[in-house]
């Protein structure tokens, strides 16, 4: 896989696993009831502990599956049942990763315990097991090449800071674009994911000759 093909399909993919648009109402329920500063630092919190989720993995990923005797092409097409999972979560209109009864639990639970930067926010929120599926993919494929691990690492920072952006102007965004225009923007992104996953199943049954 070339560069120019490489690049927008780790984003693309990596951006609608996340989901942030999607993910709004979590923001707003996890975030209230929180002061400007504080909730600035929970924010940076959340973002800082999926980036280093991420990159563990990234780095990792591959002598990972081959601790676990599992192959590049096996992972690929687990990861895009998952990820296609995810997706009808996301056409569905399903509430992903988390009900709201739960977020709203942990959320009053953080008034006297703590924050939700790293659970719920950080993890399963921004970085969950369909996120950590999709990097393990691509690392796995990028194995011995620094440059495409640098591409994936950077592309994964790249979404975090996006959903940041989305965690502090949630209120704003909710309000622009509306209840409505939130679910239209998650199916579509829903939709694509599914065509990609699609395609990851594609490519890890032709890596085990399965298909041609």
């Amino acid at each position: 896989m070339d560069l120019s093909f490489f690049i927008p399909t780790v984003f693309f993919t990596l951006f609608f696993v996340v989901d942030p648009l999607g993910l709004i109402p979590v923001f707003i329920t996890c975030l209230a009831g929180y002061g400007p500063a504080r909730r600035r630092n929970v924010i940076i919190k959340a973002t800082v502990t999926a980036v280093a989720v991420s990159i563990f993995f990234i780095l990792l990923g591959k002598p990972l599956l081959q601790l676990l005797s599992i192959s590049p092409g096996t992972f690929l097409v687990a990861g895009g049942i998952l990820l296609f999972l995810v997706s009808m979560e996301m056409l569905t209109g399903k509430t992903p990763r988390l009900t709201m009864r739960d977020i709203q639990t942990e959320n009053n639970m953080s008034a006297t315990e703590g924050d939700v930067s790293v659970f719920p926010l950080a993890i399963p929120m921004l970085s969950g097991p369909g996120n950590i599926a999709a990097l393990l993919m691509f690392a796995s494929q990028s194995w011995g090449d620094p440059l495409r691990l640098g591409i994936i690492i950077l592309l994964s920072i790249s979404v975090f800071l996006i959903a940041m952006a989305v965690m502090f102007f949630s209120v704003r965004i909710e309000a622009l674009l509306g209840p409505t225009g939130i679910s239209i923007i998650q199916r579509l992104m829903g939709l694509i994911l599914s065509a990609l996953s699609v395609q990851f199943i594609v490519n890890g049954l032709t890596t085990m000759n399965v298909i041609q």
